[in-house]
């Protein structure tokens, strides 16, 4: 059983005394993955859970529990808990706030190369409504685009993500969140199958996997940042729980996002968890993008430490839940 454990956390970087390290209960921060574009921030981490994987993937696919550990999640709900296609209903409770005016003013004005990362036809519906809009008008406009988005997302996967306008070029956050996928040579290794169906979702569903959805709104900047969120994973082996977390549509701020993570059984009631993931935002592309790569990297890699530090409280306190008394509010 440790034996998996070294060897993928060798694989990823981490030396012998880290590894050792990990084991005994610490966290380590084991800095940035090799970028697929000049768009990317990363980071890599390892760390230990006191529970089972079983607990662990009950938290990760039922009950995402990003306000205990992410101070900048202001709300969160799940999306097609019936493994439907979702509705208007699902999304009730995003609202744009703070700054509703500033908010109401960015989705009026909406243009390629805008603050927000639309589609062509979808700034066209919010151009269509009337300069004296409601906010109310407003947030209904972004739910129909987040249900639609959904929708295009769970029905064709990759290729279902309507490309972001911007003012030269479109930018298609499915062919980035594919070549994040292609550059990371550990899972490919380890778990083909899952690979592929990262790859190839909603086709090529291995055994054994599942799957959940949320909406989670951060307050980046001062502002409201939806973001649509996919989460599925699969059992490996008789010792192991490989994962993904994919950030298939950001509104602002961030282009997508995905993480990749591996829990391993370590002793009866203990688990190694290796989680690496990947950010794409304009904010570090063009003009001195290795530079601004490196110094948002560690900023990043610091603030994911403190988020996991909680977050490996969060999953301790799993021990105890079920299925039956799940709260997102827990």
């Amino acid at each position: 059983m440790s034996s998996l454990i070294d060897e993928v956390l060798k694989e990823a970087g981490f030396s012998d005394a880290a590894i050792a390290e990990v084991k005994t209960g610490k966290l380590h921060y084991g800095g940035s993955l090799d970028a697929a574009s000049d768009k990317e921030l990363s980071v890599k981490l390892a760390f230990h859970v006191e529970g089972k994987i079983d607990n662990i993937k009950l938290v990760f696919l039922h009950l995402p529990a990003k306000k205990k550990y992410d101070p900048t999640v202001g709300a969160l709900g799940m999306i097609a808990t019936d493994g439907g296609d979702g509705s208007l209903e699902d999304f009730a409770g995003i609202k744009l706030s703070p700054n509703e005016v500033t908010m109401d003013k960015l989705y009026s004005n909406a243009a390629p190369g805008s603050d927000l990362n639309l589609s062509k036809d979808e700034i066209d519906a919010f151009k269509k409504l009337d300069k004296k809009a409601t906010h109310e008008e407003i947030e209904n406009g972004l739910r129909q685009v987040l249900l639609n988005r959904f929708r295009a997302y769970k029905k064709n996967g990759l290729a279902g993500i309507k490309p972001y306008a911007r003012s030269k070029k479109e930018f298609s956050a499915g062919e980035e969140l594919k070549n994040q996928i292609l550059h990371g040579p550990i899972l490919k290794k380890r778990s083909p199958v899952f690979h592929k169906y990262a790859l190839d979702y909603p086709n090529n569903k291995p055994e054994g996997a599942e799957e959940s959805f949320f909406w989670v709104n951060s307050i980046i900047d001062d502002k409201p940042t939806i973001a649509l969120v996919h989460r599925v994973g699969m059992p490996h082996g008789n010792d192991g729980y490989v994962y993904m977390e994919r950030h298939f549509y950001i509104s602002r701020s961030h282009n997508c996002l995905q993480g990749i993570g591996a829990a391993m059984v370590h002793g009866e009631e203990e688990t190694v968890v290796l989680y690496a993931t990947r950010t794409s935002t304009d904010q570090v592309s063009g003009f001195g993008s290795a530079a601004k790569r490196t110094i948002g990297n560690k900023v990043m890699g610091g603030r994911m430490a403190d988020n996991f530090e909680r977050a490996r409280k969060v999953l301790a306190a799993s021990k105890d839940l079920s299925l039956r008394n799940l709260s997102l509010d827990d």
